[in-house]
């Protein structure tokens, strides 16, 4: 069994948009707010650095070069890593089977370009809470009856978002610990919360 702790210096926002000018007028925006934002201009960027900063919100625009947003809402949505992340599109594309496909891929919300920054901050807002230190982990390596055991346990212990993956080496648990706790192993195997700052 191995615990991997998302970090809590994660970014609150990724902003996936190739046009310099938009990306760069969103974060600006959002930095002023006291968001802490990372740019992608494009769908394989935004792969890389949501699996390496773990971003709590990503706004995604659906008109990409290479991987487009749908892909990359798929993806984003299939990795434990970021499983449970809010996926909002910025978008000029008005077609209903666009729309369709973007709500199956796990997008949440629509912004219209050119984007109005209250409604932007409202749905980042309601999204992200900058108060929180929001800990999560991913225990991998698991049997299936490990990893019943391990989601029974998270549950008890008023874990939330929980998603379970069977991988390669085994089967993989994700979960957001409890406000103040991270999640650690003990000697014989077992799992603890830990009280952040000891």
């Amino acid at each position: 069994m191995r615990i991997q702790t998302i970090p809590s210096d994660a970014v609150d926002v990724l902003i996936v948009e190739d046009d310099n000018l938009t990306r760069q007028t969103l974060r600006l925006l959002l930095e002023r707010r006291g968001y802490r934002c990372a740019e992608a201009r494009d769908g394989r960027q935004a792969l890389t650095l949501a699996q390496d900063q773990s971003p709590r919100c990503v706004l995604l625009d659906l008109d990409l070069p290479g991987l487009d947003g749908i892909v990359v809402a798929r993806r984003l949505r299939d990795d434990l890593r970021t499983f449970g992340t809010h996926i909002h599109c910025l978008t000029g594309l008005q077609s209903p089977w666009v729309r369709e496909q973007a709500l199956r891929s796990g997008i949440e919300a629509f912004l219209t370009k050119p984007v109005d920054g209250h409604s932007l901050l409202r749905i980042v807002g309601s999204a992200v809470k900058l108060e929180e230190e929001v800990k999560a982990a991913v225990v991998s390596g698991l049997t299936k009856a490990q990893a019943e055991e391990v989601l029974d346990w998270l549950e008890n212990h008023n874990c939330t978002g929980l998603a379970i993956k069977a991988e390669e080496d085994g089967i993989a648990v994700r979960c957001v610990c409890p406000p103040s706790f991270r999640l650690d192993q003990e000697e014989d195997s077992g799992l603890r919360l830990v009280r952040t700052g000891t």
